[in-house]
């Protein structure tokens, strides 16, 4: 279903293929390294050309740890050593779901606590967890290691098989703008996916009386309820009260919303529904008046597994219609960097490290982030000629409190928590249906899709 309505909208993945100019960093020399912090290592060290672009053993033998923990980094890559051996097929897998990333290096494959630090942070972008809180089979599945001796037939996630190429340069907004473009005609020119980047929006035909669609933003839906043949909904804006009343309705808004909003709800939905705490997250876009230090350190993007920001790279390099990425180290360039505050190594489950994160994020002001921007890029890029005071331009911070939907963590959760909890979360009530990607249980674009889908068969039917 989501292939076919990118298609509709007129997204191409063959044509977006080919815009994300994948060689461009390699062309220039550049690779991936990771930056090991004074706090955590002793000092500060930034590792670049990791491999491929590199033998491993190079690239390990550079990290700030001693001699023995290096041994032990090298040894997660072995075929030949099995640290289950003896167990069963069976065994092995039943003891990956509930072990932790960071007890499997620690407690089965022997690594010492500042070798389990150089993985810690690298769950982060993916499960807004370290490795001590995201299981080991979740970790294989990635393709981390330490588990290559285990002797496991491999795993097929379709997830993995596709690489990370479909995106637009303002991330999913551009199918937003799409959807709208298709829905509402006059809203803006065009009819590709290359010239919606850069199309104008006209905001005033949103809410015009006289088309079919009508989107009416800055409007907070308080309160959902089935009203025989109706349903009724109120909500408020610009601090007036409103209600309206429609056929149906679908509530696509986060499911930790929705019992507030819909009270009506029966008391095992509501509880279901309360069990999606959403994973804090913050995204930062750091314009520079020019990137090459990168250039000069022969990398684009630094993991810092135990750092305030995890991940810290160059934008992705594509190009679509209007819209060119840089190409010369001379020119500006968006930094691109994440952090989630997560509370590791303290026992806590990922409800609770969410829960956790989501009131940090509440506290800390914006001069606090460009304080740790600023200190940890001048950390990282120095030996570049990288200079924050001269080389930054400006500094954006998107601080998602409840940003990505929660997965299922079998650390924590049942094995039937699809069918136990998801599935009695997104069921219809009355008039009524649930959709938003929390319904699928993961946070991606083609869930959202599949999800808005079910929903409006379910009113159909």
């Amino acid at each position: 279903m989501a292939k076919a309505l990118l298609r509709e909208l007129g997204v191409d993945l063959v044509r977006f293929n080919a815009a994300f100019e994948r060689a461009l960093y390699r062309s220039l020399g550049l690779s991936s390294g990771t930056f090991f912090e004074r706090e955590a290592f002793g000092r500060d060290v930034l590792v670049t050309g990791s491999p491929p672009a590199r033998r491993l053993a190079d690239f390990v033998a550079e990290f700030p740890i001693s001699q023995e923990s290096k041994r032990q980094v090298l040894a997660l890559y072995s075929r030949t050593r099995d640290p289950l051996v003896g167990r069963s097929i069976d065994d092995k897998r039943a003891l990956l779901k509930r072990t932790s990333y960071r007890n499997y290096l620690i407690r089965i494959c022997d690594c010492s606590e500042e070798a389990a630090n150089c993985f810690q942070g690298r769950p982060l972008g993916f499960f807004g967890l370290g490795s001590d809180a995201v299981p080991a089979a979740a970790a294989r599945d990635l393709g981390y290691p330490g588990f290559a001796g285990l002797g496991l037939p491999p795993d097929s996630n379709p997830a993995w098989s596709e690489p990370y190429i479909y995106h637009f340069p303002d991330g999913n907004a551009s199918l937003a703008r799409l959807l709208v473009r298709a829905l509402i005609p006059g809203v803006a020119p065009g009819s590709t996916m290359e010239d919606i980047v850069t199309a104008p929006f006209d905001y005033g035909r949103l809410d015009a009386r006289d088309q079919n669609v009508r989107l009416r933003l800055d409007s907070t839906c308080l309160d959902v309820r089935n009203d025989r043949d109706r349903v009724l909904l109120g909500y408020v804006r610009d601090g007036v009260a409103h209600r309206v009343e429609a056929k149906h309705a679908v509530l696509a808004c986060f499911h930790m919303v929705v019992p507030h909003i819909m009270p009506e709800l029966p008391a095992h939905q509501r509880a279901a529904l309360a069990q999606n705490v959403k994973t804090p997250i913050v995204y930062i876009n750091v314009l520079l008046r020019d990137w090459r230090a990168w250039a000069n350190l022969k990398v684009s993007a630094i993991a810092a597994p135990m750092s305030f920001f995890h991940q810290v790279a160059l934008d992705f390099p594509v190009s679509l219609g209007d819209y060119h990425h840089p190409r010369d180290p001379s020119e500006p360039m968006l930094l691109h960097l994440a952090h989630v505050p997560n509370t590791p190594n303290q026992g806590l489950d990922a409800r609770a490290q969410f829960r956790l994160g989501q009131n940090k994020l509440f506290t800390m002001q914006f001069a606090e982030f460009e304080d740790r921007i600023r200190d940890q890029l001048d950390r990282m890029l120095n030996a570049g000629g990288f200079a924050s005071g001269r080389d930054i331009a400006a500094i954006t911070v998107n601080r998602w409190p409840h940003g990505y939907s929660y997965v299922a963590n079998s650390l924590y959760d049942p094995e039937d928590y699809q069918e136990a909890v998801v599935n009695i979360a997104r069921q219809r009530h009355g008039r009524v249906a649930i959709a938003n990607t929390d319904s699928g249980g993961d946070a991606w674009a083609h869930f959202a899709i599949e999800q808005a889908e079910r929903a409006i068969r379910e009113l159909l039917q």
